[in-house]
């Protein structure tokens, strides 16, 4: 599940949502710092498949800074992160991202998921993954599945008990 961050701004009729320029996309994110009655500034922790953690200074309407990020264990080049959605029997869509050679039309996957008791695997940098999979041409697939908290509890609940696809 990717992140998706807003800026709500009071207006004379209620709330203005916006996005929040400048996360990465396809990444995980999250704010971890703000000082809303001293400035828009805001600080933000951000994680990828393919870009290791990283903390980042920004101010609302404005590009981010990187203030410190973990170092790098394998070359990104020639990979990419891609964002699907497969459609489960009851309709429902169901996001998955596969990471690699977007050109590659074949070879080797390890595909992975995880969603029990509302915990969603989102995107994060693995070293291991990167040089021992990715960098021998494998793709890596991570199933985001019914039981995280990707859409919140209503979608992870129906897909349980009497509903459960077989």
């Amino acid at each position: 599940m990717q992140s998706r961050l807003e800026v709500l701004t009071p207006d004379g009729t209620g709330w203005r949502r916006e996005p929040l320029a400048g996360p990465p996309k396809l990444d995980h994110c999250e704010i971890v710092g703000t000082e809303p009655d001293h400035s828009d500034a805001y600080l933000l922790a951000s994680e990828g498949f393919l870009r290791p953690a990283a903390l980042l200074h920004g101010h609302i309407g404005d590009a981010v800074e990187t203030l410190k990020r973990e170092p790098e264990f394998f070359d990104v080049g020639g990979h990419a992160v891609r964002q699907f959605f497969a459609t489960s029997d009851d309709g429902t869509r169901v996001p998955y991202f596969v990471v690699g050679d977007p050109s590659a039309t074949a070879g080797p996957s390890l595909l992975t998921g995880y969603g029990g008791y509302e915990v969603s695997q989102t995107p994060y940098y693995s070293g291991v993954v990167g040089k021992g999979w990715l960098a021998r041409g494998g793709s890596y697939v991570v199933a985001n599945i019914r039981g995280g908290r990707e859409y919140g509890p209503r979608w992870h609940r129906a897909a349980m008990r009497e509903n459960r696809v077989k």
